[in-house]
């Protein structure tokens, strides 16, 4: 029933899209995962456990067709309008934002060169905002009372915004039932693309 409304709120395209790319993800587990029961639960095992560093991927060019849809959402690309070394962390402007983000380096910079060259690729480095929430987030938020997966997951997201996937991964192993696998799997495609 939960299924239904889902794929009811999320659209007749989008739900299409986004049982293409289960397809997809389910023949990469039987394919990588064949003598496993549970062929998802091994890969977010491994994912968890950092077993592997290279995760599953949207074919590129289905990608493309997924992205003019409204499956995923919508966001600017902004730059720093400045960045700075106050000697302990590094310091990053966007424009029309107050807030002043903080890098603490995980060593000591002693050196003038990476000072410069870091700062220098601080200033590229994008900030992407968002502009309109992907149908799957609100069909998603729609439905969030169903099931704690779904509750934890969108509680995390809102906290703390992109998750790593290792931290997703080992999440949604812990909530994982047979019942709800068909939402956990489309919340792990979903929130590695997200980003």
């Amino acid at each position: 029933m939960q299924n239904e409304n889902f794929e009811k709120l999320l659209g007749k395209q989008e739900t299409t899209y986004l049982n293409e790319i289960i397809g997809d993800f389910d023949n990469f587990l039987a394919d990588n995962y064949p003598d496993q029961n549970s062929k998802f639960k091994a890969y977010l095992v491994d994912i968890s456990e950092s077993k592997i560093d290279d995760y599953w991927r949207i074919d590129s060019n289905k990608m493309k067709k997924y992205r003019e849809s409204n499956l995923f959402g919508i966001y600017d690309t902004i730059f720093p309008d400045s960045v700075w070394f106050d000697g302990q962390t590094f310091k990053i402007k966007y424009p029309n934002f107050d807030i002043v983000e903080e890098i603490i380096p995980l060593k000591r910079i002693n050196e003038v060169a990476n000072i410069d060259s870091t700062i220098n690729s601080l200033r590229i480095e994008p900030r992407f905002l968002l502009k309109e929430e992907s149908k799957f987030y609100l069909a998603l938020t729609s439905i969030q009372q169903s099931d704690s997966l779904i509750i934890t997951y969108l509680e995390a997201k809102e906290a703390v915004g992109n998750l790593s996937p290792c931290i997703l991964a080992n999440g949604l192993k812990y909530y994982l039932t047979d019942s709800n696998e068909y939402f956990a799997k489309r919340i792990f495609v979903m929130d590695m693309y997200e980003r």
